[in-house]
């Protein structure tokens, strides 16, 4: 039997924005008849949607980086998973700065100097990311998932890779009536891998989980490089994060703008229409500035 031909990219491409006008469409028409003023949905309940991955499928994604890197997936190709935010939750727009930072990364001169990547992904399989959200357990669990069948309990030849799988195959998210008392099972376990330079290092180069990561599934805002007290680091934890596995860009269904430096760049806003109406699809697009 003659198979049919594959979609194209470019046939994707169209698809893809096909579904997000007819969402867009349906939006419209159903704020019309909410009574709202605003037109959006009680904050709560997309709170409660975005803790919920079987209901989130659009992903932010920021990085920074130098000319010479041209990304065709999330993240390097050394990683397994990346970490992503949710793109309603920069709706109306903020500026980049800002935006940045609710991701925990502070724009120092650094950033300034590198070209700012800028990813929104809507894939048409959900499942194709197999995002979760970015707690201690679900990283121990993707751990297990991830590496288990690769290393042995306990090591044969000791790894940092394979010490991790072991603390996260050892790991019991046992409930609690005592809620703090849950939390602190699993962020112990986290606390010790993070302060083990090796355990560290290993866990960054697989999921890109950095000292900033606080495992509660919010990232901390303008965590990245800075010391911050418990009471800090929870006011600061406000936009959600997930885990997701380092698709490319077109298995992620994602648009993606690439903006060179230039002065005043941080204060201008990321506009997540923008990213779709001027970034490519599965790939990367230059732009001179950031718009509306």
């Amino acid at each position: 039997m003659t198979k049919g031909p594959r979609m194209s990219d470019k046939c994707r491409y169209c698809v893809l924005c096909a579904t997000v006008a007819i969402f867009y469409l349906l939006s419209v028409s159903c704020d019309e008849g909410s009574g709202s003023e605003t037109g959006r949905e009680a904050t709560a309940v997309i709170v409660e949607r975005s803790r919920d991955i079987s209901e989130t499928n659009d992903f932010l994604r920021i990085a920074f980086l130098p000319r010479n890197v041209v990304p065709t997936q999330l993240g390097r190709p050394s990683a397994l998973r990346v970490f992503t935010g949710a793109s309603v939750f920069f709706e109306p727009y903020v500026s980049l700065e800002k935006t940045a930072a609710f991701f925990g990364i502070p724009i120092g001169q650094s950033q300034k100097e590198l070209d700012l990547v800028a990813f929104r992904c809507l894939p048409g399989e959900p499942a194709a990311l197999e995002p979760s959200l970015a707690t201690w357990p679900n990283v121990f669990a993707r751990l297990a998932e991830d590496l288990g069948g690769q290393f042995t309990c306990p090591p044969n030849e000791p790894s940092p890779e394979n010490e991790l799988v072991c603390l996260a195959e050892d790991f019991t998210d046992t409930p609690s009536e005592i809620v703090t008392e849950s939390i602190a099972n699993a962020v112990v376990l986290g606390a010790f891998i993070m302060t083990d330079p090796d355990l560290a290092g290993a866990l960054g180069n697989l999921y890109g989980v950095s000292p900033s990561f606080g495992g509660l599934g919010l990232a901390v805002n303008g965590s990245s490089g800075n010391a911050l007290s418990a009471e800090e680091a929870l006011v600061r934890s406000v936009v959600p994060e997930y885990i997701v596995r380092n698709a490319t860009l077109i298995e992620a269904g994602c648009f993606c703008i690439r903006v060179p430096p230039y002065e005043g760049r941080e204060d201008d806003p990321l506009d997540m229409e923008f990213i779709i109406r001027k970034g490519g699809f599965g790939e990367c697009n230059f732009v001179d500035r950031l718009g509306r």
